[in-house]
């Protein structure tokens, strides 16, 4: 079953909205086996029936269809399939799948993108000072320390610049004193994005960490996002360590360039012919559309000052000499357009999780989550306490029946922690009582958000019906294959049988040529062939040997053909001319060949047998449903099926 089946059945799920369970009523149209078949579960699977058909199908006609489905599954259930772990691995995998979309608080998720969007409107100059992620608590401690006292000498009056210059380890502090030009959303890590844009023009904030390392930010200005500019460029490239001689030169080249687009010469002409920049002279010195601080200033200053059609005199940046002609800018785009992209990138960070984290609040609220307090501050006591994780304390915890916290009106021990307790002799001591609150949390999470998957098969049908056709899906697939498909393939001996039993149906209208067609590479290796198998009567040990001691030179393959579907064949049986072989294989002969009417054994009809007896066991298999699995079906209900 593959997981695409999954999202189209979300799909069509989503238009089949039961009017029973908006009402809360769900009548009980059927049991199979004792268990019940609700209307909507029926009327949902029989819309969809008739949507996948090219046309409808009676409902008389499908509840025969329908039954039989359930008998199928109830006889998988009596396999014992639906406990085993192979089952019940990929079973809540397609259930975690179909109930993530439940657990998202979707007005969260959308405010999220919304305040996104409106970020975007803006551009934060700023420059920040980084230092490195500690080694462990204590310089993690030491490096936000000494950013706290840099922060304090900006505030004073010192030069962010040289302090930047002298203490930040970002690498492109040398070139750029440690300016990041114009932040804009989605170009550095979140976190380093929110501190820009929260801190107020002018300001240093406290100091954060990223992915990076510790920072601290000066902003020094706010603008509005001005779209993105579309440009093509003309760019000569400074030599490595260039002299002032040689820049010089480069200077003077460009100079020639721009007189002759002064002059009228094509711009995306010259681009291509004279241009150094490999990725847009190609493309006559076209840019990808930027936007702000996405280029070196000096390249943004100019491209974004033009006016559109407008070409710059030539100007330098680190790089080079450069000549930009500017084609148009691209406003921001509506929140429309967007979004799916924002979508996209929350979900690559933290930030992903808020429209989750606030359902899981809600739920916990909706379900009076109570933690016990007094086992967790115990707990916490204890494991601060220690110098390196003690054995006793995680056997004792693991094991331990006391409640670690109530929802829903369920006690919940603190043995759920056994797994993660284990996981935390990894973590540094300083840090276990951090990862113990993290490690309940996240035990809490899991129940909550499982708690609400059980309930949503109760309150919800359409979930329910999409839970209960994957569910019956893998049962119907897995005993569908122990009872026929595999079966009928691997059952060698009642294949056999079953030929034996029916050898005559199995005819041709004309006789096929029978026997073993073997290529080589070359006349020498023939004969060689020919000799070896010479007196052995066994088709089988003549096909073994050949494989066994020639190897490479030679090809051989069963053949059961009729006149014309094989060359070879034609020319050794049929009376064709030899065919000329092409490539390694220059010879070749058949062993064995003759002309028979009709099979000779199992092997020689064995797809159409295997479909056969695939058929004769679906029958029997039908035959056994029907007498053990009773069907009621409540006609009054099944009169109310739209």
């Amino acid at each position: 079953m593959k997981k695409t089946k999954l999202f189209v059945g979300m799909l069509i799920a989503a238009g089949c909205l039961s009017v029973y369970a908006a009402s809360g009523k769900d009548p009980v149209l059927m049991k199979v086996n004792g268990e019940p078949v609700t209307l909507s579960e029926f009327e949902y699977m029989y819309h969809k029936n008739n949507q996948q058909q090219m046309s409808s199908q009676p409902l008389d006609k499908y509840v025969d269809m329908f039954s039989l489905y359930k008998m199928k599954v109830a006889d998988a259930k009596a396999e014992g399939i639906d406990t085993t772990a192979a089952f019940r691995r990929e079973f809540e995998g397609y259930r975690n799948e179909l109930a993530a979309p439940y657990l998202v608080d979707t007005a969260a998720e959308e405010a999220l993108l919304r305040a996104i969007y409106e970020r975007m409107h803006y551009n934060v100059k700023a420059s920040h000072i980084m230092l490195p992620k500690g080694k462990d608590a204590a310089s993690d401690a030491k490096n936000r320390a000494l950013l706290d006292s840099l922060r304090t000498c900006v505030l004073n009056g010192e030069s962010f610049d040289s302090l930047a210059l002298r203490y930040s380890v970002d690498q492109s502090v040398v070139r750029n004193k440690g300016s990041m030009g114009y932040v804009s959303v989605g170009r550095f890590p979140y976190q380093f994005e929110e501190k820009c844009f929260e801190t107020p023009v002018g300001e240093v904030s406290e100091p954060f960490t990223t992915s990076f390392g510790w920072h601290i930010v000066k902003t020094f200005e706010k603008v509005p996002d001005a779209g993105k500019v579309e440009a093509a460029h003309i760019l000569k490239l400074y030599p490595r360590n260039a002299t002032d001689e040689q820049k010089a030169e480069v200077r003077r080249k460009m100079d020639i360039i721009y007189k002759q687009l002064k002059d009228g010469a094509d711009f995306e002409e010259l681009a291509r012919k004279e241009s150094e920049d490999p990725g847009s002279a190609s493309k006559g010195g076209v840019l990808p559309a930027f936007g702000r601080g996405m280029m070196v200033p000096e390249f943004e200053k100019v491209s974004f000052e033009l006016k559109p059609g407008e070409i710059s005199e030539p100007f330098e940046t680190a790089y080079g000499v450069h000549v930009v002609k500017k084609i148009g800018t691209q406003p921001l785009a509506p929140y429309a357009e967007v979004r799916d992209n924002l979508l996209s990138m929350i979900k690559r960070d933290e930030r992903g999780l808020v429209g989750r984290n606030a359902k899981l609040a809600e739920l916990k609220k909706q379900y009076k989550l109570e933690r016990n307090e007094a086992v967790i501050g115990r707990m916490t006591s204890e494991i601060a306490a220690l110098d390196s994780l003690d054995a006793g304390f995680v056997s004792r915890y693991a094991t331990s029946n006391e409640t670690l916290f109530t929802l829903g009106g369920k006690t919940y021990p603190v043995s759920l922690l056994a797994e993660s307790l284990s996981a935390m002799a990894k973590v540094p001591a300083a840090q276990y009582a951090s990862a113990l609150k993290s490690n309940i949390d996240m035990v809490i999470d899991r129940e909550v958000a499982e708690l609400e998957k059980q309930r949503l098969e109760t309150k919800d049908a359409d979930f329910r019906n999409l839970v209960n056709e994957y569910r019956d899906g893998m049962l119907l697939f897995e005993v569908s294959n122990r009872k026929v498909w595999n079966k009928a393939s691997a059952d060698r001996e009642g294949l056999e049988a079953f030929f034996e039993k029916n050898r005559n149906d199995y005819k041709w209208t004309s006789p096929k040529c029978k026997g073993i067609l073997v290529q080589t590479t070359g006349d020498s290796i023939s004969q060689a062939i020919k000799v070896r198998i010479a007196g052995i009567e066994d088709n089988d040990t003549i096909v073994k040997v050949i494989r066994k001691e020639f190897g490479k030179d030679a090809k051989v393959e069963r053949v059961l053909v009729d006149k014309g579907e094989n060359k070879l064949v034609d020319s050794e049986i049929f009376g064709a001319p030899r065919q000329k072989l092409e490539g390694k294989m220059t010879d070749y002969f058949l062993v064995d060949g003759r002309l028979i009417s009709k099979p000779e054994d199992l092997r020689d009809v064995m797809g159409q047998v295997i479909a056969d007896y695939q058929t004769y066991l679906e029958n029997e298999w039908v035959a056994y449903l029907k007498k053990t699995y009773p069907v009621e079906v409540n006609k009054k209900v099944l009169k109310m099926v739209k």
